[in-house]
């Protein structure tokens, strides 16, 4: 009896196995052969998709997008605020910071720059001052953004913390700040304002002056302030008496604090009153009690130490911090730099030079330690480095460096000259300043950021950069999922950010135009803008050296000319441009003498036969004839030269680390979709980018590489040329200032310290291996595991994991995914189950339970099987193996319905129970998220560069690598090299698999001058020393 039931069972139920069996294979079969071929790098190939419906209104207007604050009259947490209109933010107009920015005149001598036409500040120099004022102290709003992340940014930073006051004496030294002038420390516990450490006044110190000539004409006193209007107040106070003695505090500069807020201590950095804490609301009141027992009342400090505190998204803090331009721009002044660097006066600061000692990490990542993972991505970014794409990610670790801002006028004169580009009706809605046509398509325009993507004018990047900061961040962060991504993009609307943004339209009508005229600007005494090049001869350190490499720098002056004239200067002969091609050799291709169009090579490969050729010969004759020798102690060719050709140049040519050419963010469709021009989004693909592969064990070619990928087209791929402008004080070199040892120190002797070991690194590639000069993260010499790198590959310091405080381990998830779908997970689908479990509890027969635990058996057996967990826990097969028996002794041996009714109670029980472990976790009650360890000697681009949009095979196959990598380092209790190679065994060729850039080495590349015999590249870098 019993055999005769076991038959007819086993008949009844084998179709519905084979179905089931079938279904698990062919889900096996992909998720197998996503690995099959650990060489090739489909998602490093992929154009990233775009929100649906992007492009469905004119110039793709977001019909939904909300106001920013001064439009709509809230905040986004709902506070009441005064609505403001563009005349509530008057530009300061009075020269504040003339001993910033200060110029070496005909005699060597430093002096502020000269805003004066015959005793008098024409309209033109008001402007370029109110320029200046801006780029110091305005932040168009974006204290909205910067306290949303401190408040919801998953706990990676906070500004309050940063300046604290105890750190004052340290600041550039540790973070590379600059401490404003005239302000002083407060440590004391007693005298906190709102148990907040604030720097206080240094006396008058504080106060912003103008110079006795900054004179009004029409009145001939003192340009006055800007009327403060109390129409423009920002929100009504719970308590007026209160709240001016709150104020009354902080430290005061003189300024506009409507538009300007409170000095922080910090140049940049400005304080902000919030409306959701200081307003007359219920919500800012139970704000203030919060803030009070956990911050004010609370014993030792715990809000800068304890995460608990600064990570809590519900603790709403009293100031907002609003960023300037300045804050990443203003550094030690080259020719002026400051005795003591935590001690400047403003005549030692400026504007233009980029500050190169800024530590990124200090400032987007200071809550969290080094055991954080991301605090070692933050610190991959080398100082004076920012990621443009950390906001708005872009799924690749590439930052780079904080631009230098030299020779405006020189670039621009460069952009009239280089061909123009087509622009879109969303282009044209930004305003110009290169053509006189205010519609001109196409447009000349300089390609500002290192890709070369900014191409829609001057004005167009300043004003992207302002939203890169957190301008109308009420929309931009509906356009992308802030920081976090794994969601599709959508352009950043103009047309949106017209309608819906005060802040906007002030820096469209004033604040823009100002700017472009600050930094163009000529002086009627000398004719030279502010952003002229900074020599070292007009420092008495540099000028005996300058003079005793004069004969050296001489004939390096020819070694410039015939080797490096073709990208790195802005005067060019007549009608000069470049292409490049793989056919550059072509007879086809038009020689140079006929059509002035010279055809590069598309790689380094064929760099050295390209130099040999006739049309280079003649370019060498045509430019030479163009630089001619100097005259006297004036170089004509090298006055008002910007030293770059700003034309785009493969980076299958430079060479260089990748990650920046190949980032995505301006192309169609995407978060800068706007900001690019159509001749940028068409751009064609770069072919096959050659790169260093540290898991292939494949031999290197001759430049360290020994693997290829290729981006995708229309835009990434390029870089277009550095200028080569007071090289001397700007190391260290390539994109990422990676090539050259950091010294830290803004001297004079800093700088060329710097400099000698950067330049003799890209003059000598050789000298980048041999050096003992190492960046934090270069682990060669140091681990075994690294030693085989053929550059510097940034690699995790110390084991680390991924982690988030518990209270954003919602938002986190609900960025990716969405809310449905959280509730989905955490709720319908176990509800769901559990609801099938009760029904079959009463309906159900043995057999239907016994279809349920075989159908367990299957699918942890594929997940067994397709994740290969089971390599590392074999023991897990008993659960496959304990349910088919379940499922055997349920469909052939027992017809007991209890038994039956019980397994689905108990699995109804189990889906609830399971529901409620799904929900505590998502809400943050299980603790916080950690993920790892990730082990020492971890590539951090490896994971930083996953590209969410692979393959879904690809990426369920990077995480079940990434998954058993950490558990075979947890099971054997691994520690640094063992661990390392038993995740690199595990993950590393899954990871690279779904790399969106998978080219690690960062100081590769630019070998240019590699081939030239040491005597010239000693001249060369004399003659570099001169610029």
């Amino acid at each position: 009896m019993v055999g005769g039931l076991a038959i007819s069972n086993f008949t009844r139920y084998a179709s519905t196995l084979r179905t089931v069996a079938l279904a698990a294979a062919m889900l096996a079969v992909p998720l197998q052969a996503a690995q099959s071929q650990p060489s090739d790098y489909p998602a490093a190939s992929l154009t990233p998709r775009s929100q649906p419906g992007w492009d469905a209104t004119p110039n793709g207007i977001d019909p939904s997008a909300p106001a920013d604050e001064p439009q709509g009259g809230a905040t986004e947490a709902g506070t009441p605020v005064n609505k403001r209109g563009e005349e509530c933010f008057a530009t300061e107009q009075r020269d504040l910071f003339s001993d910033v920015d200060m110029v070496a005149g005909a005699d060597g001598k430093l002096r502020p720059f000269d805003y004066q036409a015959n005793g008098v500040i024409t309209p033109d120099a008001r402007s370029a001052i109110k320029g200046k004022n801006t780029w110091i102290l305005w932040g168009e709003g974006n204290d909205v953004f910067w306290n949303w992340i401190q408040q919801h940014g998953y706990g990676l930073t906070d500004f309050l913390v940063l300046t604290d006051s105890r750190n004052r004496d340290a600041r550039f030294a540790k973070f590379g700040l600059i401490n404003q002038p005239g302000m002083k420390a407060q440590t004391d516990r007693t005298k906190r304002l709102l148990g907040l450490y604030i720097d206080q006044p240094d006396g008058d110190l504080v106060k912003l002056k103008q110079p006795g000539t900054d004179i009004d004409p029409k009145t001939q006193a003192l340009v006055a302030r800007p009327v403060s209007r109390t129409e423009c107040e920002a929100f009504e106070p719970w308590d007026r008496d209160q709240y001016r003695k709150v104020l009354a505090e902080l430290p005061d500069d003189g300024l506009d604090p409507n538009v300007y807020g409170y000095p922080s201590g910090i140049v940049g950095l400005r304080f902000m009153p919030n409306p959701d804490f200081f307003a007359k609301t219920n919500s800012a009141r139970k704000a203030r009690q919060y803030w009070k027992s956990r911050v004010e009342d609370a014993p030792g400090d715990p809000y800068y130490t304890d995460t608990s505190v600064n990570a809590d998204p519900t603790l709403v803090r009293p100031f907002r911090v609003s960023m300037s331009c300045g804050f990443c721009h203003i550094s030690p002044h080259p020719l002026n730099p400051p005795a003591d660097v935590e001690r400047p006066q403003w005549s030692n600061l400026s504007t233009t030079v980029g500050d190169q000692y800024w530590n990124p990490v200090s400032t987007f990542a200071n809550l969290k330690k080094p055991n954080s993972f991301l605090y070692q991505f933050l610190v991959s970014q080398q100082p004076g480095t920012i990621d443009t794409s950390l906001v708005s990610t872009d799924h690749i670790n590439n930052p780079n460096t904080i631009t230098a801002i030299f020779d405006v006028p020189a670039r621009l004169d460069r952009a009239q000259k280089n061909p123009p580009e087509n622009q879109n009706a969303a282009n044209l809605l930004i305003p110009q300043i290169e053509d006189p046509q205010p519609g001109a398509n196409p447009r000349h325009t300089p390609r500002v950021l290192l890709d070369g993507s900014d191409s829609v004018g001057i004005f167009g990047a300043l004003s992207r950069v302002y939203l890169n900061i957190g301008a109308y961040s009420e929309e931009w962060k509906r356009v992308q999922n802030t920081i976090v991504g794994f969601t599709a993009q959508r352009p950043f609307a103009v047309a949106t950010a017209l309608k819906n943004s005060v802040y906007w339209r002030v820096a469209d009508k004033y604040r823009i135009p100002y700017l472009a005229a600050f930094f163009t600007y000529r002086s009627k005494q000398d004719g030279e803008s502010v952003t002229r090049p900074m020599h070292l001869a007009d420092t008495p350190d540099g000028k005996p050296i300058i003079e005793a490499e004069h004969n050296d720098a001489a004939n390096g002056r020819k070694v410039f000319v015939e080797n490096c004239a073709v990208c790195h200067s802005s005067k060019q002969p007549a009608g000069f441009t470049l292409q490049f091609s793989r056919d550059w050799s072509k007879k086809d291709i038009p020689s140079f003498d006929s059509s002035a169009t010279l055809t590069l090579p598309m790689d380094f490969a064929d760099w050295q036969d390209f130099i040999k050729s006739k049309d280079y010969g003649e370019y060498v004759k045509q430019i030479g004839t163009l630089a001619g020798e100097p005259a006297g102690q004036q170089d004509v060719f090298l006055k008002d030269n910007y030293l770059s050709t700003d034309i785009r140049v493969p980076i299958t040519l430079v060479g260089t680390n990748s990650a920046r050419a190949v980032g995505t963010n301006a192309m169609r469709g995407q978060v800068w979709d706007n900001f690019s021009s159509e001749t940028y989004k068409s751009l064609a693909a770069v072919g096959e980018v050659h790169f260093f592969n540290p898991f292939s064990g494949k031999p290197v070619d001759r430049w360290g590489n020994n693997d290829t990928y290729a981006p995708p087209a229309r835009g990434p791929g390029y870089y277009r040329p550095a200028s080569l402008i007071s090289l001397w004080a700007t190391a260290p070199f390539l994109h990422n200032n990676t090539l050259g040892e950091y010294t830290g120190d803004p001297s004079v002797k800093g700088r060329l310290k710097a400099f000698d070991d950067g330049i003799d690194k890209v003059l000598w590639s050789a000298k980048r291996q041999t050096s003992g000069v190492r960046h934090l993260g270069d682990l060669r010499g140091k681990m075994a595991l690294a030693d085989g790198d053929s550059g510097f590959i940034y690699r995790t310091t110390q084991p680390t994991w991924i982690d988030f405080p518990s209270r954003f381990i919602r938002p986190l998830i609900s960025g990716v995914i969405g809310p449905f779908w959280i509730s989905f997970l955490t709720t319908y689908v176990w509800v769901g189950l559990a609801a099938v479990a009760l029904v079959l509890a009463f309906f159900g027969r043995p057999r239907h339970a016994g279809f349920v635990f075989a159908l367990i058996a299957i699918l942890v057996a594929v997940a067994l099987r397709a994740s290969r967990i089971d390599t590392i826990y074999p023991i897990l097969w008993l659960v496959p193996a304990v349910s088919a028996a379940i499922a055997a002794l349920l469909w052939f041996v027992t017809r007991r319905l209890w038994i039956a009714r019980a397994i689905f109670v108990a699995l109804a029980l189990i889906s609830l129970f399971a529901s409620e472990q799904a929900t505590a976790f998502v809400s943050g009650g299980k603790g916080d998220l950690r993920i790892g360890p990730i082990p020492t000697g971890t590539p951090v681009s490896l994971l930083m560069n996953i590209n969410p949009e692979a393959s879904t095979g690809d990426l369920l196959q990077a995480v079940f690598g990434l998954s058993r990598g950490i558990l075979r380092i947890r099971k054997d209790s691994l520690a640094d090299g063992p661990a390392w190679d038993a995740f690199r065994t595990e993950a590393a060729a899954p990871l690279m698999r779904v790399s969106k850039c998978p080219d690690f080495v960062v100081d590769r590349g630019h070998w240019f001058a590699d081939a030239l015999p040491d005597e010239n590249k000693q001249q060369l870098k004399a003659f570099l020393k001169t610029l």
